[in-house]
């Protein structure tokens, strides 16, 4: 076992004053804070047993598009990338190019991008829509079309932007204002459904939150209104309507990206809806729409929590980031990142969140509500077996141990250290039940020398529903030696024969440039990935892991010579190659193995300069990596 100290920060959320950029939290509004503070906390110790293989098979990025506008969404992601039933696939983005970093980003829109079967296209050079937007959702539309919905951020609302053939044509656009009073619709989330995906399914807060946490739409600090059209838009029925549970009989208000569709399955649809704090729930509909059943996983300690009671004691509950996925039977299930809250100042539309909170949070309709008990208000966990998420099958994942290596620093997503989750729960070849998790969590180990930060990285996790609770083990999917540098965040799934499609951004540096006030960093340009996943069946590992074993180098840190040992289950050609942190080789060797057995590699670095190194063993094509110190 080793222990991790971390120390853990406490940072105030507040509310500023851009309209539809971005928005923070709850009652927090566009992207900037008005104050923050920090509360030193006493360091817990961080127990687990370390999992020391790092896989390197990934290869270079299958880049597909790039952006300098580089927040993707204030919490939960929309659905972004879709596999057509052809094998054709569409993925899209907020675009923004280096022009309009300096002047909010006028020419900001959606990036699109299109596999025909056989390759990706090239980088898109301008947006899809003619006027700035941001924020997209992507589906299918019609017999063999396409559809994306954004925000326009003024009171022409949200713009629908579709074409009848896939990847080809001309885009034609179509738009859906919010009602009189508020005209404007932020933050949309849509779905196309029923037959030949002719439904339009759409979700989107109304106005942007007051700045004094008063109501905004009907009683409703920020309403969250539900729309449908089953005529390409012409009509809506219903048209911005505050379904049934969602009121503000049951709360104060919603916060912009706290909600999210899964994807149909048949007639049945559903979306869910939690900012951390108030009652996290799903509304469920079997008739596309319908009628409507609020299911609730989350049952808060205040659902009409504002900001400005300060009377919040410290409680478990969520980051706003959420995924939600619908089984074979219909049954829902949800993911969230688990955060710890406490509002101890009354009257200043403000609360506080631990940045360092850690654990993904699993739950479907077979169990109870979660509460802040059974999430505990222990930010980071003393003894993970024994908490009451783990045991009951419902703690999916959390921050992974890297040899001795702590954690260096948190960039501000306002979530938690496992977040950002993606979800699919698909039926194996004996019928049982699968869920896979996908998410960005902080990578122990990687972090940014400049800004004193750790990079996250995408992970995967899966478990078998009916498995008592048998997980997989976590696996770093860009935790290779090509990613050494890689900030892998805002990844968004679509699950199609046994492979997970994922698209997400990346760029060399912690954080995104437009959070907190100034940006985390200064503007860059990023890439979004195509990453296609298919992950190890549950029981079975990472085989890396299996073929053979890497010891950590001996001494380390090393002065002149350091011993590599490699443990092999089979005869073959076992390579080691040595690389600085720019990625330069400074060394290669290679030995036989005639048999299964215990191999050495003696390695001379008196010559080397200080500083870090990554050394590479590939036996085959399998490959693991390790860092090793030079003094």
């Amino acid at each position: 076992m080793r222990k991790l100290l971390l120390f853990v920060l406490a940072l105030s959320v507040g509310v500023a004053a851009m309209a539809q950029v971005s928005v923070v939290k709850q009652s927090a509004l566009a992207n900037t804070v008005k104050k923050a503070k920090t509360v030193q906390v006493d360091p817990k110790p961080y127990l687990q047993a370390e999992n020391p293989y790092v896989t390197t098979q990934r290869g270079v990025d299958n880049v597909i598009g790039t952006t300098w506008y580089d927040l993707q969404s204030n919490s939960t992601m929309a659905q972004r990338i879709w596999v057509h039933d052809d094998g054709t696939i569409g993925a899209t983005w907020t675009r923004g190019s280096e022009t309009g970093s300096s002047n909010n980003y006028p020419e900001r829109g959606t990036g699109y991008n299109y596999y025909d079967g056989s390759a990706w296209g090239p980088d898109p050079s301008a947006r899809i829509e003619d006027v700035r937007t941001g924020w997209p959702s992507y589906a299918p539309y019609g017999a063999n079309g396409e559809i994306v919905c954004a925000h326009t951020g003024v009171n022409a609302g949200l713009m629908f932007s579709y074409r009848d053939t896939k990847g080809t044509g001309d885009w034609q656009h179509f738009t859906l204002a919010g009602p009189a009073e508020e005209p404007d619709l932020l933050w949309p989330r849509m779905i196309t459904s029923g037959e030949n995906h002719q439904t339009i399914q759409v979700i989107a807060c109304v106005g942007a939150p007051s700045l004094d946490g008063s109501p905004v739409y009907e009683g409703l600090n920020t309403a969250l209104a539900y729309s449908r059209s089953t005529d390409g838009g012409q009509t809506w029925d219903p048209e911005n309507v505050i379904l049934p549970g969602m009121s503000s009989d049951e709360t104060s208000g919603f916060g912009g990206d706290d909600y999210a569709w899964a994807i149909p399955h048949g007639d049945t649809i559903a979306f869910v809806a939690f900012g951390g704090i108030k009652d996290g729930f799903v509304m469920k509909s079997y008739d596309n729409g319908d009628t409507w059943e609020k299911v609730t996983f989350y049952n808060s300690p205040d659902p009409f929590f504002d900001g400005n009671g300060g009377d919040l004691p410290q409680c478990g509950g969520g980051d706003g980031y959420n995924a939600v996925a619908i089984d074979d039977e219909g049954m829902v299930h949800v993911a969230f990142g688990r955060q710890i809250h406490i509002d101890d100042t009354p009257d200043d539309d403000s609360w506080s969140y631990y940045p360092y909170s850690d654990g993904l949070v699993y739950w479907n309709e077979t169990m109870a509500p979660l509460d802040t008990a059974q999430i505990t208000n222990e930010i980071m966990f003393s003894d993970i077996e024994s908490t009451p998420l783990y045991q009951q099958g419902q703690l999916a994942a959390w921050v992974q141990p890297h040899e001795d290596d702590t954690i260096v620093g948190v960039a501000p997503y306002y979530g938690s250290l496992v977040t950002m989750p993606q979800l699919a729960v698909t039926t194996d070849a004996d019928g049982n039940k699968i869920v896979t998790f996908f998410y960005s969590g902080l990578a122990v180990g990687f972090s940014n020398a400049e800004l004193a930060q750790n990079y996250r990285h995408i992970w995967t996790r899966r478990t078998e529903l009916d498995g008592q609770g048998m997980y997989n083990d976590f696996e770093d999917l860009t935790g290779d030696v090509l990613h050494l540098f890689s900030e892998c965040v805002y990844p968004s799934m679509f699950p199609a024969n046994g492979t997970f499609h994922i698209l997400y951004e990346t760029d060399n540096l912690p954080g995104n440039s437009l959070q907190p006030t100034g940006g985390n960093h200064a503007p860059v340009n990023n890439n979004m990935v195509y990453m296609p996943i298919s992950p190890y069946p549950v029981g079975i590992n990472n085989p890396d892991a299996v073929a053979f074993d890497v010891m950590q180098n001996m001494p380390n840190p090393a002065t002149n010579n350091t011993l590599i040992v490699v443990k092999t289950q089979q005869a073959a050609a076992i390579n080691l190659t040595i690389s600085n942190m720019l990625g330069q080789q400074v060394y290669t060797s290679q030995k036989l193995a005639n048999a299964a057995g215990a191999y050495q590699f003696d390695v001379n670095v008196s010559d080397y300069n200080t500083g870090v190194y990554f050394y590479t063993v590939t036996v085959g094509d399998k490959s693991v990596s390790k860092k090793m110190i030079v003094k």
